[in-house]
């Protein structure tokens, strides 16, 4: 086995996480919350008037799918690979599924629904992302 997928067992049963697995989940972490940032840049891009903002904030949209749908990916495989915590992935499936709802509602609705959709995605994120490099470091 290459470093990469090798796996062992705590004392508690768990296996600890192949270095892949929580080097990925980290990696689509870090994307995901960076493309948040940009996600607001371009937000506010969009509301002062600047031409482009659009095409920038509607991008950063699919960046922030594919980004999210590997975070998704990324936590299922560390699950089962540490019999670890199921939340971390349940949460990385809702800033997913938020995500494209945020989506829609941006070129649907108004900004009453599409801001607080955008601070659950943010804080899903976050969150995630700090777990990344704290909770599922112990976890691994």
């Amino acid at each position: 086995m290459s470093s990469s997928t090798a796996t062992t067992r705590s004392a508690d049963g768990r296996s600890a996480a192949p270095t892949g697995a929580l080097r990925l989940f980290q990696g689509a972490a870090v994307l995901s919350v960076l493309v948040v940032v940009l996600q607001f840049l371009s937000a506010g891009q969009l509301l002062s008037g600047t031409s482009g903002a659009e095409g920038v904030h509607a991008g950063g949209a699919i960046a922030l799918h594919v980004v999210q749908g590997l975070a998704v990916l990324a936590a299922l495989w560390l699950q089962r690979a540490t019999r670890g915590p199921v939340w971390p992935a349940a949460l990385a499936v809702l800033a997913l599924v938020v995500g494209f709802a945020q989506a829609w509602t941006g070129d649907h609705t108004g900004l009453a629904v599409h801001v607080p959709g955008a601070v659950i995605t943010t804080v899903v994120t976050v969150w995630l992302a700090a777990w990344a490099f704290g909770g599922a470091r112990r976890t691994a």
